[in-house]
């Protein structure tokens, strides 16, 4: 407005000077302004975890549930996996099919295989169908292989038997250990730990002058547990009230009790055949259960025995003496055709030393078996002095390493099946380890999410659909979801649809439509998930029916028009969605995606009714060996929120890369 038209209005003129007439604003007033533009939020919560971070960090119990919650990771290790292999080799082999199985191998497979529910003490009455074949080969060997061992068979049926070629494992052994190096065609596997050992000082009987290794006077200790593992150069064993395994080098054991079978068999009628219905005496000794017996030397399976080939059923009775001796003179005079014993103590090898020692007793030796886990052993070790590596020292005691690390190289194609391979120690090296606490959490809500993200997509599409099948499939799923807690969902898939995969999903049984129907039943593949995928399954879909909405609300805040245009363009449906509607949804639906991310974190603590070792499962755990629930939750509480702190950093930055300009 010029100054004519100023006074026209009846205005008073500008001053001259256009700061004329204006307060000048302060530092007080300009401090103001600057300290009302701060994210004041921001700050207080960065001074809250800076003090909180520092007292936990310098506080011992907080450090000790750290360590529990973060999977006590470590800098480096060399326990990459924890191992159980199958090692050995395979032999192909050729010969005629067995028609009937003689007294021995029915003997032996009893031993195998016994159902407890069938057994009394008047005997065993044993259901039988084919678990192992035998064979007469070209060179009039008689050989029997377990079908689990086999891993190749070729039937040709002729008139008077069977041609049978079967390739099968020979030679295996187990291996168990620790995996150290993965490195080329081969697998160095501790299988030995080191052990060390504190004693007194006092005990030391001489140095070397390099003062690196040191003699010791050791009392022989006699030591009772549950075998575990059992090998020619260790044993591990569980001592009650210990958390760990204790390994011991077989060549320290002065005494080694173990529980050992014995099956001698009369020998004129080792070779008799077993026909369906006939019967086979075994002599035991009155006393012995051999149920339990059988089921601490861990054969308790199904009893199967094939004769003639075909599933049959065959009687053996079990027939008791009162002493060794009277069951021992039994079988050698063909009383009963075979003898079972065990015993756990010195006389454990008193049938094989009385066959050795009456060679004209018509009696065989066909199996000797020890105990090789799961039973109660003693043993005891001998009274020595030993020398070992100094680990530490002070003015009363002394530790040693009494047991060196024992390590071999495996040959990766001799490996058969590996019965058990775990990740190792959680560490920066080693990471497939970190597979607890806090590590477990963040990986299954990243899998969830993703799969969540696919879900959720698939179904949104849908819901913006005009067909009415697709659009009535995709709202019943987003509504019942929606409709159930999570908590509900996590059970669900633990339990129920977990075992259904585990036995096959029935999809399909003609038999719905009547009982006249033919039993067609069609099943999807058995599938195993583990507890990890059971958990992320359930968050998934539970989430899916959310991040569903978000998108279809997405899709739909993108104009008609867009659409029309790509249509227009010549595009088809599926390309106009992918190309111009979905790019531009995403950028929309960015921000309510972050959110769902975030609540998937805190919502992953459910996860712990599955018994899974997360972030919340393992501080209850804590909780309840210590009784220290403030440290104990406080710390679940602010790792849970640094993370939730750091994840919407990350949203917020994503946002602001992908919004839209103005």
């Amino acid at each position: 407005m010029d100054e004519r038209a100023r006074q026209a209005l009846d205005l008073p003129p500008l001053p001259d000077n256009d700061n004329e007439g204006i307060t000048p604003v302060g530092p007080y007033e300009r401090f103001i302004g600057w300290a009302a533009g701060l994210p004041w939020w921001a700050i207080i919560l960065g001074i809250v975890v800076v003090v909180v971070g520092y007292s936990m960090l310098t506080s011992e119990a907080y450090r000790r549930v750290i360590r529990q919650l973060t999977d006590n990771p470590q800098v480096s290790t060399d326990d990459l996996f924890f191992a159980v292999l199958l090692v050995g080799d395979k032999e192909t082999t050729t010969g005629m099919l067995a028609r009937a199985d003689s007294v021995e191998t029915v003997i032996q497979q009893l031993i195998e295989e016994v159902d407890p529910a069938e057994a009394d003490d008047f005997g065993i009455l044993v259901s039988e169908t084919q678990t192992e074949i035998t064979l007469r080969t070209d060179d009039g060997r008689t050989i029997t292989i377990p079908k689990r061992d086999i891993v190749d068979e070729k039937r040709t049926e002729t008139p008077d038997a069977i041609q049978v070629e079967v390739t099968y494992f020979v030679d295996t052994e187990i291996v168990t250990g620790t995996v150290t190096d993965r490195a080329g065609d081969t697998l160095t596997i501790r299988t030995v730990d080191e052990v060390s050992e504190t004693f007194a000082v006092s005990r030391v009987l001489s140095r070397d002058e390099q003062g690196e290794l040191v003699t010791i006077q050791r009392e022989g200790e006699i030591i009772t547990g549950t075998l575990d593992t059992l090998n020619n150069t260790s044993i591990k064993i569980r001592v009650p009230g210990a958390d760990e395994l204790r390994e011991i080098r077989r060549n320290e054991i002065v005494e080694l009790n173990l529980p050992t079978l014995t099956l001698a068999v009369h020998d004129p009628g080792q070779e008799r055949p077993v026909n369906p219905g006939e019967e086979v005496r075994v002599a035991y000794i009155n006393g012995a259960d051999l149920t339990n017996v059988l089921k601490e030397l861990n054969r308790l399976d199904t009893v199967d025995v094939p004769l003639f080939s075909v599933p049959g059923e065959a009687q053996v009775a079990l027939v008791g003496y009162d002493s060794l001796d009277d069951a021992l003179e039994a079988t050698s005079q063909g009383e009963v055709d075979a003898l079972l014993y065990l015993d756990d103590g010195p006389e454990r090898l008193a049938v094989d030393e009385w066959v050795t020692a009456h060679p004209d007793a018509n009696m065989s030796v066909v199996l000797l078996r020890e105990c090789e886990t799961g039973c109660q052993v003693m043993l005891k070790l001998e009274d020595d002095a030993i020398t070992g590596r100094i680990a530490a020292e002070d003015a009363e005691a002394i530790t040693v390493v009494t047991t060196e690390a024992v390590t071999i190289e495996v040959d990766k194609d001799r490996i058969l099946e590996e019965r058990r391979m775990e990740p190792g120690t959680c560490a920066l090296n080693n990471l497939r380890g970190c597979n607890a606490g806090i590590f477990l959490t963040l990986t299954v809500t990243f899998r969830a999410y993703a799969l969540a993200l696919i879900i959720g997509l698939m179904f949104g599409i849908l819901r913006v659909q005009t067909n009415p099948v697709l659009y009535a499939v995709s709202t019943l799923y987003v509504e019942v979801i929606r409709g159930i807690p999570l908590l509900v969902i996590l059970l669900y898939a633990g339990f129920v649809i977990s075992p259904e995969l585990r036995d096959g999903l029935m999809i399909f049984d003609l038999q719905w439509l009547g009982d006249s129907m033919p039993d067609v039943v069609i099943r999807l593949p058995k599938i195993n998930l583990n507890d990890e995928w059971e958990a992320v399954l359930g968050l998934s879909f539970g989430y899916g029916a959310f991040i569903a909405e978000i998108f279809r609300a997405g899709i739909q805040s993108i104009g008609r028009g867009q659409m029309e245009a790509a249509r227009s363009l010549g595009m088809s449906y599926p390309q106009a969605m992918r190309h111009v509607v979905l790019p531009q949804a995403i950028r929309v639906v960015l921000p309510p995606l972050g959110n769902d991310f975030i609540a998937m974190l805190k919502d992953s603590a459910l996860i712990s009714v599955l018994a899974l070792p997360d972030l919340l499962q393992l501080g209850r755990l804590y909780v309840s060996r210590t009784f220290r629930a403030l440290e104990g939750y406080n710390t679940v509480a602010v790792l849970y929120l640094v993370m939730t702190i750091f994840l919407s950093m990350m949203v917020r930055i994503i946002e602001r890369r992908a919004r839209l300009p103005q």
